[in-house]
């Protein structure tokens, strides 16, 4: 499951241990491991939405801390990232007409995208591994944030491996170009059709109209913190009439932000906060690319990448 790097760890006493969600149920067993090599260990509770989301605070109580599930994007002094790999069978079953095709997949099962590569191959297609900039790891990697491995395709289509349709979403609106989604554990594939989200974006986009109290969202997490874009955003809007604050915070949830009376948002951490939870928030949280449509900086509304 884990390959913890003890030898990471020869000059630690106390080590803390961050998993996402999902992952949480395997605490127990990942802590009884270490304690067995002597070492004193600390869970952390904390959220871990991805690798830009790190418990900084429990880095006060222990000498390192192993964050799991996530590839390193950041240089943070005493986190080691331990990588998870779901295994899965890269004969995957594809029946699409186009035969140029871009693979993309995410930290969880991206080790295996050379293995489908080369299967595809035997079936006729033509099959790009993009190597991608700023966070990103492995080739054809993509994150929530950051699609540089599709900037230079030239695929007529791409196939994103592995589970929801988040990223598949971000890659079809990133290139304009038609997306299918495999999931690897269920062996199912579906074409990503992003009307209704560009729409159902354009919406919440439109219930901003007219107001004028802004609060601009910054994340205090190492890999979300976007101040310098935030200053601009709050200068970009105050130039257009609209009175903007920023908000600093951790964690980036609607009820931190229940009795504070601002017409909408702008977040500037996580582009999921905006897409994936916006039902959860009260007033509108729109994203920094939103803001400048509604602001008549932009045509369009794009999709949020935090780096390039």
């Amino acid at each position: 499951m884990f390959q913890i790097p003890f030898e990471k760890l020869k000059n630690a006493r106390r080590v803390g241990i961050q998993l996402p969600d999902g992952l949480k149920r395997y605490a127990f067993e990942i802590a009884n491991e270490i304690e067995r090599r002597g070492f004193e260990v600390l869970i952390s509770g904390e959220t871990s939405y991805g690798a830009c989301d790190i418990d900084t605070t429990i880095l006060e109580e222990v000498d390192c801390l192993l964050h799991f599930a996530h590839t390193p994007i950041l240089s943070v002094e005493r986190v080691v990232y331990v990588p998870y790999f779901i295994d899965y069978n890269p004969r995957i079953e594809i029946d699409v007409p186009e035969r140029k095709i871009a693979l993309i997949s995410t930290a969880q099962y991206v080790h295996r995208l050379k293995d489908v590569a080369e299967w595809l191959r035997g079936r006729g297609y033509e099959v790009e591994i993009g190597r991608g900039s700023g966070r990103i790891q492995y080739p054809g990697q993509v994150l929530g944030c950051n699609y540089s491995v599709l900037r230079d395709s030239k695929a007529d289509a791409v196939v994103f491996i592995g589970d929801g349709l988040f990223h598949a979403i971000g890659a079809a609106i990133r290139t304009k170009k038609r997306v299918y989604a495999f999931n690897p554990l269920s062996r199912t594939m579906q074409e990503v059709d992003v009307k209704n989200f560009v729409k159902k974006r354009y919406f919440i986009v439109s219930k901003c109209v007219g107001k004028n109290k802004v609060g601009i969202i910054v994340s205090s997490k190492p890999g979300q913190r976007r101040m310098e874009l935030a200053r601009r955003l709050k200068e970009a809007g105050e130039e257009r009439g609209v009175k903007a604050h920023i908000i600093y915070l951790n964690n980036v949830r609607a009820e931190e932000l229940f009795n504070l009376s601002y017409d909408f948002y702008v977040n500037t951490a996580c582009p999921r906060i905006s897409y994936d939870d916006s039902e959860r928030f009260e007033k509108p949280v729109i994203t920094p690319q939103e803001f400048e449509f509604l602001i008549g900086k932009r045509d369009d509304i794009g999709f949020d990448e935090m780096s390039e």
